[in-house]
């Protein structure tokens, strides 16, 4: 059956993305209703997927009933667990596949704010300014809505869009200036469809392997910018996972460790000779893991900015080896 639902990006998505009958992202433009506002870095779209229709109880049944929801609401609410583990799976894949951050607002996403105005703050008027100055904090939920919008989820086929995005020709999609901040151009890499194919396609015990690291991926990915040593820890388990399973399927040589395992595993899907600085990655998550060291920006996010730029590339590196690795596994895989 399928879905549509909005999500949204780190870079704005101005052409659509199909990937077979499973799901195809759609811009934000093809609704002349959405609201939009030129200082937002959550760019939302459309997702439109296939998903079974599949009906579970609720562990809070009782509590809604309870507060007096009907038995039909109810009902309806039991098809949404399954419709919800299939959107963020696909958010995982593309944030994992691509240079970008594809994400959705969780129900309980709350927080104190102050709505900003739709214009240049430069352009708006003194008593508008006026205003804002004397605004109110109020309890935000943190959500996007606007009149219509239950016309423009409804669906019965894939939104026909008239200009799709190529996949890059290039060899260095993920080694040059990747991510929001170096390239705000959304891209896909060449040969994405072939290793969502690989994936899907994948037994189930590797199939389940596989999401998992993808889910650990996909979280280190989100807290990039904010949580950096959490972040990196996440990173690096996702290629710990992917090396296990790698080297379960397809190792020579018996009894290797957990770090050799993992150098291994970026020797064949990255590079062959760069042993020494995967074994530097590793080294950095023990220090987190097992001396309790942060990086400096977790610390103090004022204090010395050389330290903090130098340990932006270095997390930055290995995010992008994590994606191009699996990227490798994907493509090479039997």
């Amino acid at each position: 059956m399928l879905f549509k639902t909005v999500i949204f990006s780190d870079v704005p998505v101005l052409k659509g993305f199909k990937y077979r009958d499973r799901f195809q992202l759609v811009p934000f433009f093809y609704s002349g209703a959405a609201p939009m506002s030129k200082y937002a870095k959550h760019f939302p779209a459309f997702l439109e997927y296939e998903a079974e229709k599949m009906e579970e109880e609720l562990s809070f049944e009782s509590e809604l009933k309870e507060r007096g929801v009907s038995a039909d609401v109810i009902k309806n609410g039991r098809y949404i667990p399954n419709q919800e583990r299939v959107k963020r799976e696909i958010l995982q894949l593309l944030t994992c596949l691509t240079n970008y951050h594809f994400f959705s607002y969780g129900s309980s996403v709350a927080i104190w704010g102050i709505q900003l105005p739709s214009d240049n703050l430069d352009d708006i008027s003194p008593k508008e300014l006026a205003l804002l100055d004397d605004a109110k904090s109020k309890w935000t939920l943190g959500c996007y809505r606007y009149p219509g919008m239950k016309k423009d989820l409804t669906i019965n086929r894939y939104t026909q869009v008239f200009d799709y995005y190529d996949t890059s020709s290039t060899t260095d999609y993920y080694t040059n200036n990747p991510g929001a901040w170096l390239t705000p151009e959304l891209s896909f890499p060449q040969y994405i469809e072939f290793c969502l194919d690989r994936y899907y396609a994948s037994d189930e015990d590797v199939y389940k392997k596989i999401k998992h690291c993808l889910g650990l991926l996909a979280d280190g990915i989100a807290l990039f910018d904010t949580k950096r040593s959490v972040s990196l820890l996440s990173i690096v388990s996702s290629i710990e996972g992917m090396a296990l399973m790698d080297y379960v399927m397809y190792g020579e040589t018996k009894g290797l460790g957990a770090k050799n395992r993992f150098t291994r595993y970026l020797k064949r899907y990255v590079a062959g000779k760069s042993t020494e600085k995967y074994e530097q990655y590793y080294a950095k998550r023990c220090s987190i893991t097992h001396e309790g060291e942060l990086f400096i920006g977790d610390l103090d996010v004022f204090s010395n900015p050389e330290e903090q730029h130098k340990d932006w590339l270095l997390r930055l590196e290995i995010m992008q080896v994590a994606r191009l690795a699996l990227y490798h596994w994907l493509r090479r895989k039997l």
